[in-house]
């Protein structure tokens, strides 16, 4: 199979990495590089990165390029950014021929045939210019909710080359991964995740700071995306459905929060517009078939 490359941000995450790198050493298909970005762990993190490093030189470990405002949103959407940049010139500097990227966040178990079936996913369609597998939260049996099978997934958001290059590498935004798809199909390549392909997820997307914050910060991406308000408002209502009902209160508090101080907006009209009124279309006329098909005979 062709040669790919990896790259995970790491903040405080001893309790993790070692599984992860169990994870990845037990691949059918391993990496031919696998950039870790130090972000400034203070539980020993880097001291056991470089220990695992010197014994296997496929993992290269290296520190975040600046320092952290703030550990999501923008700044690790750059980090991520950076960390791919960074594993495809490791590869080539070794004349390592990459032909995929792909990001591979800290707190993700993988089954041994994760990179294997991506890549065979890739070869079979040559269209297909971004996947990932589907996520599960630790300890619970069912998917983790609110996946589409056209929306590939931030933690395992895998690419190909080309199409990477052709977006301009990852989006250094909050909500990079939802703004590399759109960019991508703009492009012309089509994104899908594998729905049979379940990665562990140790916490819910987003959570690392609590439900609270996390479900607030999704707000703020929604608004930084440019998410039409009916869209906001229906997404508030379906995080509020089930417990904890508060999860629609604190996403919409987030985006009024920066709605409220006219925060920054995504830099890319096409991407906005996309989230905005092209999104609203679409699930508009999403609702009208199923309206329509339960009506008419």
């Amino acid at each position: 199979m062709k040669p790919y490359v990896l790259a995970t941000p790491v903040f405080d995450e001893m309790a993790a990495l070692p599984e992860l790198l169990r994870s990845l050493q037990a691949q059918t298909a391993p990496p031919a590089v696998w950039v870790v970005v130090d972000d400034g762990s203070r539980d020993g993190s880097r001291a056991w990165l470089e220990e695992q490093s010197a014994q296997h030189p496929w993992l290269v470990v290296l520190s975040a390029p600046e320092a952290a405002d703030e550990y999501l949103g923008a700044h690790i959407a750059r980090i991520k950014r950076w960390g791919l940049e960074q594993a495809i010139a490791v590869a080539r500097s070794k004349s390592i021929d990459v032909a995929y990227a792909g990001i591979l966040d800290a707190d993700v178990l993988l089954p041994p045939h994760h990179y294997e079936r991506l890549i065979q996913e890739l070869e079979r369609d040559p269209q297909l210019g971004v996947t990932s597998s589907i996520m599960r939260v630790m300890g619970d049996d069912r998917l983790e909710k609110y996946q589409r099978i056209d929306l590939p997934r931030g933690p395992t958001q895998f690419f190909r080359l080309e199409c990477l290059e052709s977006i301009g590498g990852l989006p250094p935004w909050p909500g990079f991964d939802g703004a590399a798809n759109v960019k991508a199909r703009l492009q012309g390549w089509s994104t899908r995740l594998v729905p049979d392909l379940v990665a562990i997820h140790r916490r819910e997307t987003g959570t690392r700071f609590g439900s609270k914050e996390g479900y607030a910060r999704k707000g703020r991406y929604a608004y930084f995306l440019g998410v039409h308000p009916l869209l906001v408002a229906a997404r508030a209502l379906a995080y509020s459905h089930e417990p904890p009902f508060d999860r629609g209160y604190h996403f919409l508090k987030g985006w009024f929060s920066d709605f409220a101080r006219g925060a920054e907006r995504c830099p890319d009209p096409d991407v906005r517009r996309q989230y905005g009124t092209a999104r609203l279309l679409e699930v508009t006329r999403y609702v009208a078939r199923r309206a329509l098909r339960r009506v008419l005979p």
